[in-house]
């Protein structure tokens, strides 16, 4: 049975669990063996299984009541599953004598959380959901009690993700949901994935019918050729260039002159250039016509992929943290669903990859010393100091011998050290200009001893693929990042810190306020601008995904379209 709004996605060929598993991957990485762990927890643990109440007698006659009284009619729900549920001695699972269950108070907060970040719960459901009461305590009589309890288990199951699917694949959905929330090892988890509450999970969700749009339609067309494009040129490829965007809308009209690279045009493609994560530059080169020539078939399994991680991703999402995508090469500052801090990153190359996790950054370290990875040390550092003799003389970098004596870098044969394949050193490098850890580095716990820092290469900003490090995430501002994390603390402001790392000496800057970190991969996302956004997959993280056939039945555009307006398409000009 086809559902009223789009939720509850069934990508065929995967399952959640990559997510977990990609938080293994470990990576080269530069480190620092003075990181100094900040007590407490320090990352963002999976949260304890939310108590169940106690039995309430009578809940299966509240559910007649309930349904007697109308006040759900025009919600699709399971009423004889719901029922059985209850008959068959199932406790309660909101409510109990003295008030709410932890798990019902957490769901009387997920809701308002999921409704903030965007999720489409209807009008009907949102009222009984307010006409709630805030607490319970004690709830009295115990009629009360079994009466609330059959209200929440009913919008539960009429409201929640998985019921409201598109695919209708639940035959029973009172009976699965309420069974399996039950059964949950983390029934709090299970509640936040029924309500999801990241902001970025209800933008992209709000696109997928005009994705879906398109793969029905047959896509878009295509752009012949790899020769470079600029404004001013003409001929029949601009022409396909202008139709290839005015069929996903970053073009309004095609010009008077469809063959001519107007300005009209070159807005369109530096708007397309910069969703994709190209030079926003308007010259049509191979990596954009590459990107413009990839299907609407693709883009919808991308859609469909990033969806569900960012589901996965939704119940360890805080009101405020630091993000990090590895595929967009950004950190942002996201606040209660807002982007209030922006920087452009370079992150780990493909041999180094930057590996994916969750923590809490605690401090700020400005003028950082760097001891340097074995590996970064065996293989890079001795390779510059090959390449380029006195390298780590001029670029301050100390050499000491297994036993911790410190010995000058010019008394020693690199190419020796080369051919034994074995290097009996330890590098450390002195804070400074030549660091390269920049001036910062943040610091949070990890298994993979890497961290957010500045750089002394800053011209590796302005490429268009920043994947360089061997592991950490470089900013290209890391004093304004700092100074941003640090504004809790009145003491600290931009003129201090620039005025210590002017100083050259190393100093530890606490977090008033420690901020959680998520270190991501997301190849498909919109922004808060509404644009669709999609990028390569580097780290060939990207499993294969099989497009429900439930998304292609006719009817589902036409359905969307009539039940408000349609979702704008990607990247259109205001």
């Amino acid at each position: 049975m086809l559902r009223s709004h789009w939720g509850g996605l069934i990508v065929s060929t995967f399952c959640l669990a990559f997510v977990a598993a990609s938080l293994s991957d470990a990576a080269l990485a530069d480190k620092d063996e003075r990181n100094v762990p900040v007590p407490g927890r320090q990352g963002m643990s999976t949260p304890p299984p939310a108590a169940v109440a106690p039995a309430i007698s009578g809940i299966e006659a509240a559910v007649d009541r309930l349904q007697q009284s109308q006040r759900l009619a025009g919600l699709s729900i399971d009423w004889p599953g719901l029922k059985s549920f209850y008959a068959a001695g199932a406790p309660a699972l909101w409510v109990g004598p003295t008030g709410y269950s932890a798990l019902g108070s957490q769901l009387q907060q997920q809701v308002p959380k999921a409704l903030a970040a965007g999720m489409p719960v209807p009008a009907d459901i949102q009222a009984a959901w307010a006409g709630l009461p805030p607490l319970l305590s004690p709830v009295a009589p115990v009629e009360r009690a079994a009466d609330i309890e059959a209200m929440m288990s009913a919008l539960y199951i009429a409201g929640a993700y998985d019921a409201t699917s598109v695919l209708g694949n639940q035959p029973n959905p009172g009976v699965e949901l309420l069974g399996s929330l039950r059964n949950a090892k983390d029934p709090a988890r299970a509640v936040a994935m029924q309500f999801p509450s990241f902001h970025m999970f209800w933008r992209l969700h709000a696109v997928l019918p005009t994705y879906v749009d398109y793969y029905q339609r047959g896509g878009w067309p295509t752009v012949s050729g790899t020769e470079k494009i600029e404004p001013g040129d003409k001929g029949p490829r601009v022409r396909q260039v202008a139709e290839r965007l005015l069929a996903t809308g970053e073009l309004r009209t095609l010009g008077t002159d469809p063959e001519l690279y107007d300005p009209a045009l070159e807005v369109a493609v530096r708007v397309f250039q910069k969703a994709h994560g190209l030079n926003d530059d308007g010259v049509i080169g191979k990596r954009t016509i590459e990107e413009m020539n990839v299907s609407a078939e693709q883009r919808l399994k991308m859609v469909l992929l990033n969806l569900e991680r960012m589901r996965a991703e939704s119940p360890d999402m805080e009101d405020r943290f630091v993000f990090v995508n590895v595929p967009s090469t950004e950190l942002r500052v996201i606040e209660n669903g807002v982007t209030t801090y922006h920087a452009n990153a370079i992150v780990g190359k493909q041999s180094r990859k930057t590996p994916l996790l969750r923590s809490v950054i605690f401090q700020a370290k400005l003028n950082p010393d760097w001891s340097v990875p074995a590996k970064i040390a065996a293989i890079d550092m001795l390779k510059h100091e090959l390449d380029e003799p006195g390298y780590f003389a001029s670029k301050n970098v100390r050499v000491y011998t297994s036993d911790g004596r410190q010995i000058d870098p010019r008394t020693v044969n690199w190419k020796e050290v080369k051919q034994g394949g074995h290097f009996p050193y330890r590098l450390k490098q002195d804070a400074g200009p030549e660091n390269a850890l920049g001036p910062m580095k943040l610091d949070f716990q990890n298994d993979h001893s890497v961290f957010i820092h500045g750089t002394s290469a800053p011209k590796l900003f302005a490429k268009q693929d920043r994947f360089f490090s061997s592991g950490c995430v470089r900013v290209d501002d890391p004093l304004g990042l700092a100074t941003f994390l640090l504004q809790d603390d009145s003491s600290w402001n931009r003129e201090r810190v620039e005025d210590i790392v002017k100083g050259g000496k190393t100093t530890y800057a606490k977090l008033a306020r420690p901020i959680p970190l998520h270190i991501v991969y997301m190849t498909a996302w919109v922004d808060e601008q509404g644009v669709a956004n999609f990028r390569n997959d580097v780290y060939k993280r990207d499993p294969r995904v099989t497009i429900p056939s439930g998304l292609t039945v006719p009817t589902l555009i036409a359905q969307q379209e009539g039940g408000g307006s349609a979702p704008a398409r990607q990247g259109n000009n205001k």
